[in-house]
């Protein structure tokens, strides 16, 4: 199986490339960081990814999980925008005409705050004064567009909605690492209440999703399908804390 990869050298693409690789899948990843570490399977592709790539027809499948502000808690709108909708759809059209019409789009969670969607300006005006709705935003905006397209050409496009991920090489700066930071400094560690909830997801248990979710064959039921991948189990920011603390035994 020939997959193109996009968002390759970041947090859960990183972790997701390293599984598919050791499998005979050949891997086109694109990115671009130019200096790339070689990886048996593995081609990279430096430019960026509304490039009308060769590759794409060679692929049986197009993951995509590159994004722009997922980590920002108040992300830049124009950045936001121009990445998750407009270079992400002309992403999708070059994979159509390359004849690549099996699509993983990896979304968020996050989505499920716009709870009513429209394409119009008077929209786009509202969520861009709403910086910490920017990200959530653009992302349903381009699943909209995704879901249309495949209704229309008849393609075979999965939504990954995913949930909070942790573990590997999460950034420094976010919760898990930070625990662990401060444990092993024999600190308090300051936090606020943590009183909203989430479903935490260990990074290695997101990617064997993933991996699943790259066989069509499973839950064929009609396309375009739109999935939650998580744990099912919510808790408090608070109660993870705890539990990653009473783990850590500072």
């Amino acid at each position: 199986m020939n997959i193109f990869l996009t968002g390759a050298n970041g947090y859960i693409g990183s972790s997701f490339l390293k599984k598919v690789s050791k499998t005979r899948n050949t891997i086109y990843a694109v990115t671009r960081k130019k200096n790339n570490k070689r990886i048996k399977n593995v081609k990279w592709l430096i430019g960026p990814i509304e490039k009308e790539w060769k590759e794409l027809k060679k692929a049986d499948i197009l993951v995509h999980l590159a994004a722009e502000g997922g980590y920002d808690r108040f992300a830049n709108f124009k950045n936001c925008y121009d990445f998750n909708v407009t270079r992400s759809t002309k992403l999708i059209i070059n994979a159509f005409n390359s004849g690549c019409r099996k699509w993983l789009i990896i979304s968020s969670k996050k989505e499920k705050k716009i709870k009513s969607l429209k394409f119009n300006s008077k929209s786009i005006k509202i969520f861009e004064k709403k910086p910490d709705y920017v990200y959530a935003f653009t992302k349903a905006l381009f699943s909209k567009i995704c879901m249309e397209y495949s209704k229309k050409n008849n393609i075979k496009c999965r939504i990954i909605r995913l949930y909070h991920v942790y573990g590997g090489n999460e950034k420094k700066t976010r919760l898990w690492p930070s625990l662990i930071k401060t444990a092993k400094q024999n600190k308090n560690f300051e936090m606020t209440t943590g009183n909203q909830k989430t479903d935490f997801n260990y990074i290695d248990d997101v990617v064997n999703g993933l991996t699943k979710a790259l066989n069509f064959n499973y839950k064929r039921r009609a396309f375009p399908q739109s999935w939650d991948m998580g744990s099912g189990k919510n808790m408090s920011v608070r109660k993870f804390a705890e539990i990653i603390w009473k783990k850590l035994n500072p």
